[in-house]
């Protein structure tokens, strides 16, 4: 229970210098509140306390370690000095270790609460963390005598305004009473899906906090924890006035005039079609058309090498070279490895943002698709992240794969493309004389276009757009796909 001398909304904020975590917490901890760290063996909760206690210490604090293990403490920094976070100098100086089992196991929660409290009045430490808070669960003989200490630590550290931090075990569904009686209740997480594993944090409860709600992905690194946001949990600011009548050329005369006059800037917009059928290099020559208008611009992809990437665009005289090599293009690969798809969204913003990007250019969607380990959230997810780049003000080109030969009821692609203001689709057309990019407009949002068929091609001198052969919507089947894909588009 929070001492009502010192109410919660008024007690300076304490910063965790966790990445992400402040976020999730809305905000950060309370100075002299009191926490519960609750997960399974291996979830990280050591690691997580101890970042926090070395970033105090890094901002002139003292801090105060104690142990409910029988575990050395040799062995705890042994583990711990690997991270980068810690500082062997401050070990025994402003960050101490202190064993309170000896304590708990002759005179019980009494005798532990009494070195508690001595510890605090000796050190003056602004940050508690008690690790291994289960052997205090298992020597309080009843629930009601577990309260009791809660109730009486919980006084304690507020009167100290030394923010308390609670280590145990998962406890799954089963209530505890330090559920009710902490300022705040955090679970650290696996989640399986298959071969994959993934680390989970869920803040349950936060007190005086405007916390995140639901699951959020975080990695152990060399660096400690790191912590992602769901993006789709943050609350989204309203959108500004948009910028309507300023278009922006896609390199290609042609395709700017069924545009209706070219993209309009902020605006997002999904090319879709089978492999090979020419996506890429309309985002490579829409980028192209931007470095030459002096702006600043991005690529993320995830299937070709910058080098790769680069060769094929010189191939069809789209020279982006030198613009990689003085910043005006900045190409980041990210290769098929098992990123979580927060990590990919915190990836290309921190790209778009370090490059004071206005174009971007997110090569196959499907990339962030296949890192959803609950894909359910894949929709939601994706319009956050077009919401984050349209707010930007960044104009942005997703490129989206469907089969050869797509099936407009099953194109399990088609309405996630919904959520982007232009739709660009694009397909093959085979004839006795081979095969013909076709390409037409299927929406866009907000400005008259032009959505008949016409003809992609693709030559050593570049990209071109021309009339329909004749017969073509007869070769396509009339235009019962585009139809097709226009209705569930509007549903």
């Amino acid at each position: 229970m929070t001492s009502p001398a010192f109410p919660a909304s008024d007690r300076p904020n304490v910063e965790t210098g966790v990445p992400g975590l402040d976020t999730i917490l809305g905000g950060g901890l309370v100075s002299g509140a009191l926490y519960l760290i609750e997960g399974m063996a291996g979830a990280g909760k050591t690691i997580l306390s101890s970042q926090i206690g070395f970033h105090r210490v890094s901002q002139g604090e003292n801090v105060l370690y104690m142990t409910l293990i029988a575990e050395s403490h040799d062995k705890l920094l042994g583990h711990l000095s690997a991270l980068s976070f810690f500082d062997a100098k401050a070990v025994a100086e402003k960050m101490l270790f202190v064993s309170g089992y000896h304590a708990l196991m002759q005179d019980g929660l009494d005798g532990f609460l009494k070195q508690v409290a001595s510890s605090l009045h000796q050190h003056r430490p602004r940050l508690l963390i008690i690790d291994g808070f289960r052997s205090a669960r298992e020597f309080s003989e009843t629930d009601l005598a577990l309260s009791k200490f809660i109730h009486e630590l919980n006084a304690l550290v507020a009167a100290m305004n030394c923010t308390t931090l609670l280590l145990a075990p998962l406890s799954g569904n089963e209530p505890h009473p330090e559920h009710t009686l902490v300022d705040g209740l955090i679970e650290l997480n696996r989640y399986s899906d298959g071969m994959r594993r993934t680390r989970e944090i869920e803040v349950h409860k936060m007190r005086a906090r405007d916390h995140l709600l639901g699951k959020h992905f975080f990695r152990i690194t060399d660096s400690g924890h790191v912590m992602f946001p769901r993006l789709e949990a943050r609350c989204a600011s309203q959108p500004g006035p948009a910028d309507l009548k300023t278009r922006l050329s896609s390199g290609v005369a042609r395709f700017d005039e069924l545009l209706g006059g070219g993209f309009i800037k902020g605006s997002t917009t999904t090319l879709i079609g089978p492999s090979g059928i020419g996506k890429t290099l309309l985002g490579l020559q829409f980028l192209a058309a931007g470095i030459q208008r002096g702006e600043k611009c991005v690529y993320l992809g995830f299937y070709e090498s910058p080098e790769r990437l680069i060769g094929k665009a010189e191939s069809i005289s789209i020279a982006l070279q030198a613009a990689r090599d003085d910043g005006r293009l900045t190409i980041q690969w990210q290769p098929a490895i098992e990123l979580a798809i927060d990590e990919l969204a915190a990836i290309a913003l921190a790209t778009v943002k370090q490059a004071g990007a206005t174009r971007l250019v997110l090569d196959g969607i499907d990339g962030f698709r296949e890192s959803a380990i609950r894909t359910g959230r894949f929709g939601l997810f994706l319009n956050a992240l077009t919401h984050q780049f349209r707010d930007a003000g960044v104009t942005t080109i997703l490129t989206e794969e469907i089969p050869l030969y797509p099936d407009p009821v099953h194109t399990r692609g088609m309405r996630l493309s919904a959520m982007t203001e232009n739709l660009v689709l694009l397909r093959y057309a085979e004839t006795d004389t081979g095969l013909h990019r076709m390409i037409s407009v299927v929406k866009q949002r907000e400005s008259a276009h032009d959505s008949s068929l016409r003809e992609l091609v693709i030559t050593e001198k570049g990209l071109d757009i021309i009339a329909a052969f004749p017969g073509a919507a007869a070769v396509l089947g009339g235009r019962g796909f585009a139809a097709g894909l226009i209705g569930r588009l509007d549903n």
